[in-house]
């Protein structure tokens, strides 16, 4: 390190020093509640400078390494922290010149000189390069260019320009000169210049360590592409992937369920990687450090070898059906229905698994049957009730045996995977034969997430024949509705049943043969009715067969809800999720 010292902002906007964002830094993500921050900081310090008191604003460290100079008198530098501060101080700079009213003639000019230079030879340069999906913006503001041309009007920069200048629209010359004085001279900051021979990767770990929030994904990145003989590669194997446009930023940084957390896609795709590889359990709290323990004796060769892999994994995870594309779903869909499923019912550990079966199984067809043989056995479990606490080693552990059998000279196929489930025998793992199976589907009481997710495939499963001709169905227009009423005694008191035949009532109607879906507007409508009444209203309203079907008898008790989940079993259930599939 050069140094480390105390430093105003003014240092940062003065000749002709250039600050470089490293082409594989995060993109532009402050938001309103920084820029309210930022703003109400400054502007006290304003206010107080103007009643002549001494005050200042303290915004952190900013971190930047020197360039080596091709170039004689090029002062370049690499800006390793602080872009996000940094760019916004220069989009509020750039508002405050875009307001100014002309009564300080020079006073415009003179803060766009800030944000623009121009070296010896007439060449302009604009002070800080910011990554490439961000500099589009950044270039079109400070240049002054117009920005309607730009296809996100949303983007970040933009709307930080918008509120700024809404900030500041009514100052008048005089006190935009001020403000600006205040900015430059009022607005410290720790600068930590770094030699060329330093090693920003300490820096960026350091700076993880202390809860700056830097992702799994960009201190990867950082790690990976320091190394000269890999930077070439990015253009190739990380941005075309992860940041060709805002669109797949957005799907890589969108969260998703992970077990217990919430973690955005690329998270989930580096944690399954990784699981992939070593074939042993991975800490997602400390995703980061394992990886660079698993990189750390890696030869360049294989870490490209790793920048293919991890691309190609990327591809199909990128493509695995999500969000709207679930929303309505047949129940031929498969590759769809097995998602939902998946999704629905809260099994996302099993993405490594089937990350690695889409890497390896190229023939849809022998795919598309691998899926379903895991849906089969994913549902059985869960109707079963089978604990799902071990299922971060199951997948593992299915993982560790294909890998075994492809070493053979064999073919990862359906076939495999039937072997390889027909074999567990433990609560764990064990696959539930048709006897089970059946008991479970009559007697388990499922949690109403889950109640949905079976229902809704078993209406979807009903809806497939060719005499239909609506096949699609949306889950989310469903909840879940109790032929007979959780508060039954309201209506449906028997004569003569006793303590015990309340119990067994009680338990019977929270079953899956006591279970149905209704429109969420049904469902209030409904609420705890006697039959005769419920019985009319799903008449009138309800389309699905597994309601329909039995809304002729004349009561509804315990044997109807019995005769009703013996022939969800056997007419849909048995032959929707088979032993053998």
């Amino acid at each position: 390190m050069i140094n480390a010292a105390k430093e105003k902002l003014q240092t940062f906007f003065q000749g002709n020093i250039r600050y470089i964002v490293p082409f594989f830094q995060r993109p532009y993500v402050w938001d309103t509640d920084n820029w309210d921050s930022l703003w109400e900081n400054i502007y006290q310090v304003y206010i107080d400078n103007q009643q002549m008191k001494k005050s200042e604003h303290f915004i952190g460290t900013l971190i930047t390494k020197q360039i080596p100079a091709d170039i004689l008198g090029r002062d370049w530098h690499d800006l390793i922290d602080g872009q996000q501060r940094l760019a916004t101080l220069s989009i509020l700079l750039k508002s405050l010149a875009d307001c100014c009213k002309g009564d300080f003639p020079n006073l415009k000019n003179r803060i766009n000189d800030l944000l623009v230079f121009k070296n010896a030879k007439g060449v302009q340069f604009i002070r800080i390069e910011l990554c490439r999906n961000d500099m589009p913006y950044f270039k079109a503001i400070v240049q002054g260019d117009g920005v309607c041309g730009l296809p996100n009007q949303e983007h970040g920069l933009i709307r930080a320009y918008n509120y700024f200048k809404e900030r500041v629209k009514s100052f008048s010359d005089e006190e935009i000169d001020v403000f600006v004085s205040v900015i430059l001279e009022k607005v410290p900051v720790i600068s930590m210049l770094l030699s060329s021979d330093d090693d920003e990767q300490v820096i960026f770990d350091t700076i993880n360590s202390l809860g700056v929030r830097l992702t799994t994904a960009e201190l990867l990145k950082n790690y990976i592409f320091k190394e000269k003989q890999l930077q070439d590669l990015y253009d190739d194997l990380w941005e075309p992937v992860f940041d060709p446009d805002e669109e797949t930023v957005r799907f890589w940084n969108k969260e998703k369920t992970a077990g217990r957390m919430f973690r955005t896609n690329i998270e989930v795709l580096l944690y399954c990687y990784l699981i992939i590889e070593t074939q042993r359990e991975i800490r997602l709290e400390r995703l980061y450090k394992e990886y660079k323990e698993w990189l750390v004796n890696k030869t360049v060769d294989e870490k490209i070898a790793f920048l293919n892999s991890l691309k190609q994994y990327a591809n199909y995870y990128f493509n695995f059906p999500e969000g709207e594309e679930l929303n309505e779903i047949a129940y031929d869909d498969d590759e769809k229905r097995f998602f939902h499923i998946i999704d629905n019912l809260s099994i996302t550990t099993a993405y490594p698994l089937i990350l690695f079966i889409y890497k390896e199984v190229t023939d849809i067809n022998e795919r598309k049957a691998i899926l379903k043989l895991l849906e089969s056995y994913l549902v059985r479990r869960n109707i079963c009730r089978l604990t799902t606490k071990n299922y971060n080693n199951l997948f593992i552990s299915i993982i560790q045996k294909l890998k075994k059998l492809r070493q053979d000279n064999n073919a990862i196929s359906v076939d495999l995977l039937k072997g390889i489930l027909a074999s567990f025998s433990e609560e764990t793992n064990l696959f539930p034969n048709d006897s089970d199976f059946e008991l479970a589907f009559q007697q388990t009481q499922l949690s109403n997430q889950n109640s949905r997710e079976i229902l809704f495939c078993i209406a979807l499963y009903q809806k497939s024949s060719p005499l239909y001709d609506i096949k699609k169905l949306s889950s989310s227009s469903y909840s879940v509705e109790h032929f007979m009423p959780v508060k039954w005694q309201d209506n449906w008191m028997s004569l003569g049943i006793d303590e015990n035949g309340k119990a067994v009532r009680n338990r019977a109607l929270k079953t899956l043969g006591n279970l149905t879906l209704v429109t969420k507007r049904l469902n209030s409508k409904l609420s705890n009715a006697a039959w005769g009444q419920k019985k009319g209203i799903l008449k009138q309203y309800s389309s699905l067969s597994m309601t329909t079907d039995y809304l002729e008898y004349a009561n509804w008790d315990e044997k109807c809800i019995s005769a009703r989940s013996r022939d969800l079993f056997s007419q849909s259930a048995i032959k929707m999720w088979s032993y053998h599939s």
